[in-house]
C-alpha cells in the first residue's frame, strides 16, 4: 500500500503541475486575447475615423465641383454679356460712364437691312423683299 500511495501522490503531483501549466497558458492566452481585442478595437476606430474623413472630403469635393460648375456657368454668362450686350464685367465704373452700353449699341453689331427700301409700314414691299431674296 505504501507503493500505491507513493505512486498516487506522484501521479497527483504530476497532474497538479500539468494543471498549473495549463492554467498559466490559459492566463497568457486570455491576456493575449485581451491585448489583441484592444488593438483590433483601436485599429477599427482609426479606420472608422479615416472613413469619416473620406466622407467629409468627398462632400467638400462635391460642393467645390458644384461651385466650380456655377463659376464656369457664370463665366459663360459673362462671355454672352460681353458679346451680345457689349458689357464687360471687369470694367471700372468710371469707364462705364463714358461708353454707351446696351443691345446693339455699336454699328458692327447691328444686322444688315434686308433691302435698302425696307420699311415696317408697307406690307407689299415686305412681301416683295422676302420673295426676291429667296
Amino acid at each position: 500500500m505504501k507503493y500505491s500511495h507513493h505512486r498516487m501522490k506522484e501521479a497527483y503531483d504530476e497532474i497538479k503541475n500539468s494543471f498549473k501549466d495549463l492554467e498559466k497558458r490559459n492566463m497568457k492566452l486570455a491576456e493575449t486575447k485581451r491585448y489583441l481585442e484592444a488593438n483590433y478595437k483601436d485599429k477599427q476606430l482609426t479606420v472608422n475615423f479615416y472613413l469619416d474623413q473620406i466622407v467629409v472630403l468627398k462632400h467638400e469635393l462635391a460642393e467645390k465641383e458644384k461651385k466650380n460648375n456655377k463659376f464656369l456657368s457664370y463665366h459663360a454668362s459673362s462671355n454672352i454679356l460681353e458679346r451680345i450686350f457689349n458689357i464687360s464685367p471687369d470694367e471700372n465704373k468710371s469707364e462705364k460712364k463714358n461708353i454707351k452700353k446696351g443691345i446693339r449699341s455699336e454699328y458692327h453689331q447691328v444686322p444688315l437691312p434686308i433691302e435698302g427700301n425696307y420699311t415696317f409700314d408697307d406690307g407689299e414691299k415686305v412681301e416683295k423683299t422676302i420673295n426676291n431674296r429667296w
